[in-house]
């Protein structure tokens, strides 16, 4: 497990523990919502970010491979 998923868990705990002796009001989970909301979001956009860098890693290698012609081409026209 991740780093922040455990802490989202925690919060997530923390919140829940929290439901039963505070009032239902929301004046006082608020902030916990928005920390939960923020790292989830963080989280999914670093998914995101790794699959992107991973993809034009395996583009450019794919790339490379697969046109050896393109490469030497290039090089007569110099």
């Amino acid at each position: 497990m991740n780093i922040v998923q455990q802490r989202i868990d925690e919060l997530t705990a923390m919140q829940n523990h929290l439901t039963v002796v505070q009032p239902e009001d929301g004046t006082w989970d608020w902030f916990l919502k928005r920390e939960i909301t923020d790292m989830k979001e963080n989280e999914n956009v670093r998914r995101v970010g790794r699959t992107l860098a991973l993809r034009t890693r395996l583009k450019s290698l794919v790339l490379l491979i697969l046109s050896p012609s393109a490469a030497e081409s290039k090089g007569d026209r110099i």
